[in-house]
């Protein structure tokens, strides 16, 4: 029997919450490994000790790292001895990153970590063999005929062959010629001009001069007479040129009727009863039989109403009290009104960066590059206290931890003289969302950010 190769050892991890077995999980392939309260953590575990999402075992370079926070505790069997957590720590055996310390794992490395109230059980084994899928014999599997739904087939089938029929039948089908303007009904022009009477002014036709004894002389009454006799008589279908001028007086006829309710006469107009209509205080009696210029050309002044009865003024000799534009205190621009008050008073600060420190194959000056470009983020949470807090001053340091994807991680405030929750808070979520060159292995970054108000 060969013997397994470290290389072939996975690791296995198991969580007790409580005195109970919450969780298993055997990591075939080798990754980074979370715990938190969060959803996105491979073992979520309610933990106010650790962040949300906290990497315990990290992967890089072919290795696991155990990342150790100074309120973990328990015992690592690794390379034939046992490593007490506190002990190590508290003799600054291990390397520190950030606010973690690290220890790195070989594969025949075992123990536990509590934290809190969660255990966290862990050993390299060699992985087990996947099970075989399970495979039915043929006689209960059967053909694909008897996993068919007949009478579902057939229902569909039948809804299929009649709704592509219906669909050639409308294709067939002439296309409906697309009517005009002119071709459509008079219900239509009623529902544009409601309240428009068909009013026709009654002219004197020929044969009502005839029959009132005006017009021609008495000679000719037979000739009129017959002439318009003659066109009463004559029946038969209309040729298409009586029809086209009969339709060209109709529509003439309609926009005679639309033309005549224009914006002017419909808020000028008098009410049924009298009463003046919407704009008539300010044009005057009349105005809707005027165009909009000469009717507003009057218009001088703005009158003040002493209740509700009374009609507004348009500043004439008799008005008492008005108001003009001019009473107004509008600047002399280009068509932007400027009305004077009260403005926000501009507060400003300034943002010094201190000497970072990182630790990492990451190049320094990279990632000062990087803060420095998004520095105007960091002092925008210091601006935003300073509105409430003029005086407020002080030393925010930042320290976090750059994976290997190049994204900062791990965001923690190391030291804090300005005592101000919304800026620490605004400054670290701004940090978590910063993006540098991805290093060859987890880099961790101090950075110190001095804050003073603008004199």
């Amino acid at each position: 029997m060969t013997q397994n190769t470290a290389a072939e050892k996975v690791l296995r991890v198991g969580v007790i919450y409580n005195g109970k077995i919450i969780d298993e999980q055997v990591f075939r392939k080798p990754e980074t490994i979370y715990i938190g309260d969060t959803s996105k953590a491979h073992f979520v575990i309610p933990s106010s000790a650790l962040p949300s999402r906290f990497p315990i075992f990290y992967y890089k370079s072919g290795k696991y790292e155990l990342v150790i926070m100074e309120n973990m505790s328990g015992k690592v069997f690794l390379k034939g001895k046992v490593v007490d957590i506190e002990e190590v720590i508290k003799k600054g055996m291990l390397k520190k990153r950030g606010n973690a310390y690290i220890l790195p794992l070989s594969t025949d490395a075992r123990g536990k970590v509590i934290v809190g109230s969660a255990i966290v059980l862990f050993q390299f084994i060699t992985p087990p063999p996947k099970p075989p899928k399970l495979k039915l014999p043929r006689s209960i599997r059967g053909s694909w005929t008897q996993m068919i739904d007949w009478p579902l087939a057939s229902i569909l089938g039948t809804v299929f062959v009649i709704g592509y029929a219906f669909l050639f039948y409308l294709w067939g089908l002439p296309d409906p010629a697309p009517k005009t303007f002119d071709q459509l009904d008079n219900r239509f022009a009623k529902m544009i001009a409601p309240e428009v009477e068909d009013v026709k002014e009654e002219k004197p036709t020929e044969e009502k001069k005839v029959e009132e004894g005006e017009g021609p002389s008495s000679a000719k009454k037979e000739e009129v007479a017959e002439a318009v006799e003659a066109p009463k008589k004559k029946k038969g279908p209309r040729d298409a040129e009586t029809r086209a001028q009969e339709e060209a007086m109709r529509v003439a006829e309609m926009k005679k009727k639309v033309a005549g309710v224009g914006l002017l006469k419909l808020i000028g107009s008098a009410g049924g009863d009298g009463a003046a209509g919407i704009i008539s205080d300010v044009m005057g009696e009349g105005g809707k039989d005027r165009d909009i210029d000469s009717a507003l050309s009057g218009v001088k002044q703005i009158g003040i109403a002493t209740d509700a009865g009374q009609r507004s003024r348009k500043g004439d000799a008799g008005a008492t009290e008005t108001a003009k534009i001019d009473d107004l205190k509008v600047a002399n621009t280009s068509g932007n009104v400027k009305v004077s008050g009260m403005k926000e008073k501009a507060v400003t600060g300034s943002t010094k960066i201190g000497a970072p420190e990182v630790e990492g194959s990451l190049d320094q000056s990279g990632i000062t590059k990087v803060v420095k470009q998004n520095s105007a983020a960091i002092q925008r949470c210091y601006e935003k206290a300073l509105k409430t807090n003029p005086q407020l001053k002080g030393k925010i340091a930042v320290t976090w931890m750059i994976n290997e994807n190049g994204r900062a991680e791990m965001v923690e405030i190391s030291e804090d003289t300005m005592k101000d929750a919304g800026v620490s808070s605004c400054i670290k979520g701004v940090v978590s969302r910063w993006r540098f060159q991805k290093p060859e292995a987890p880099a961790s970054v101090t950075f110190p950010f001095v804050f003073s108000p603008a004199n």
